[in-house]
C-alpha cells in the first residue's frame, strides 16, 4: 500500500513538473517597451516591470499604462504591437498571431531579438555618451540625412555619403559625399574591378547621378568610385563599391519577398518594418534597407531601441570617419 501511495505521489509531482512548464512555455519576446509597462508572471502575484530583450509567458497577464509603448515578437515570428493602455492577456494576445505560417519572420525575428539584446548597453546614459564620443560621425535619426562633425572629419579627406558597400536593382544610383572646405570642384572617377575607368566626371555639386544601362556595366560584378578635388588630387576619398544584381538575382530577392509580406499580410507598424528592413539589409539593398528604418521610426518615433537599431545599421553601411 505504502509502495503505491509513494507511485501516485510520484505521478503527481510529474505532472504538476509538466503543467507548470506547460504554463511557463514562452510566448513573446519584448522587442522595445516604453513607458510603464508591467508584466504579472502566470496572471497572478505581483506585477513586475518588462525589460527590453526579455520574454513573456503563455499564462503571463501584461499591463500598459496612458502613453506606454509594447512592441512584441512571437515565438513564430508574427510581430505585435501594443499602444493602447490597458490589461492584456498574452493567451488572448497569442490568438492573433497563430496559425500562421511565419517561417521567414521568424528567421528575420531572431536577427532582430539577438541584436537587440547585443545592442543593449547602448540603451544607457553611458553606453550613448561613449558612443557620441568615439565616433566621428554625428547620426541623425529623424531624417535621412547624415550630419558629421567637421571638427573630427581630417583635413586631407572627403567622407563618403553613399553606402560604403551596397547591391543595386534599379538602372540609376545616386553617390553622395560630403564638401571639402573652401572647394567647390570634384573629379568622380568610376572603375571595374581591374582599376579600369568605366566613367569620370567633373562636377561642382557633392552628389552624382549615373544611370548603369547607359554607360553597360556589367551586372553580377562589383564596380569602385571614389572623389578628389579637381587640381589637388592629394585630398580625396577613400573607395566605396557596388553591384548591379543580375535578373535572376533581383527575381529571388522579389521571391522571397513575396512570401515576406505574405506572412506578414498588410501589418503596418514599427515591427513590421523592421523586419523588412533586416530582410534588405540581409541581401545588401542598403537604400531600401534604410527607408524601412525610417518607416519603423515614423511609426515609433520616441522609442530608444529602434533609434539605437538604425543607428546600429548607419554605422555597419555607411562611412564613420578615422
Amino acid at each position: 500500500m505504502k509502495l503505491i501511495h509513494k507511485f501516485l505521489f510520484t505521478i503527481l509531482i510529474f505532472s504538476f513538473f509538466i503543467y507548470s512548464t506547460i504554463a511557463q512555455s514562452i510566448e513573446f519576446r519584448i522587442l522595445a517597451a516604453k513607458g510603464v509597462v508591467m508584466v504579472q508572471k502566470n496572471g497572478r502575484g505581483n506585477w513586475e516591470k518588462i525589460f527590453t530583450g526579455g520574454q513573456i509567458n503563455t499564462n503571463d497577464k501584461i499591463k500598459l499604462s496612458p502613453g506606454a509603448y509594447l512592441g512584441l515578437v512571437h515565438t513564430k515570428g508574427k510581430t505585435l504591437e501594443i499602444k493602447k493602455d490597458g490589461i492584456y492577456s498574452v493567451t488572448q494576445l497569442s490568438k492573433q498571431v497563430t496559425g500562421m505560417k511565419t517561417t521567414m519572420s521568424g528567421q528575420l525575428a531572431n536577427l532582430i531579438i539577438t541584436e537587440v539584446g547585443a545592442s543593449s548597453g547602448l540603451l544607457s546614459n553611458n553606453g550613448n555618451k561613449n558612443q557620441s564620443q568615439s565616433g566621428v560621425v554625428e547620426r541623425r535619426l529623424d531624417t535621412e540625412s547624415i550630419s558629421y562633425d567637421k571638427k573630427n572629419v581630417p583635413d586631407d579627406k572627403i567622407i563618403i555619403k553613399s553606402p560604403v558597400k551596397e547591391h543595386i536593382i534599379d538602372q540609376e544610383i545616386i553617390f553622395e559625399w560630403s564638401s571639402f572646405k573652401s572647394e567647390n570642384e570634384y573629379e568622380f572617377y568610376l572603375t571595374d574591378r581591374y582599376d579600369r575607368l568605366e566613367l569620370s566626371r567633373t562636377t561642382k555639386d557633392t552628389f552624382i547621378v549615373v544611370n548603369t544601362q547607359q554607360i553597360k556595366l556589367e551586372k553580377g560584378y562589383y564596380y569602385f568610385w571614389r572623389v578628389v578635388v579637381k587640381h589637388k588630387p592629394e585630398l580625396k576619398s577613400d573607395e566605396a563599391c557596388f553591384m548591379v544584381l543580375t535578373d535572376n538575382e533581383i527575381k529571388q530577392i522579389n521571391d522571397s519577398l513575396k512570401i515576406l509580406k505574405g506572412e506578414l499580410g498588410n501589418e503596418q507598424s514599427a515591427p513590421s518594418m523592421l523586419m523588412y528592413a533586416v530582410f534588405f539589409e540581409k541581401y545588401n539593398l542598403i537604400n531600401e534597407a534604410k527607408s524601412s528604418y525610417l518607416s519603423a521610426l515614423k511609426f515609433a518615433p520616441d522609442v530608444d531601441v529602434y533609434s539605437h537599431l538604425y543607428q546600429n545599421f548607419l554605422k555597419r553601411h555607411y562611412q564613420s570617419g578615422f
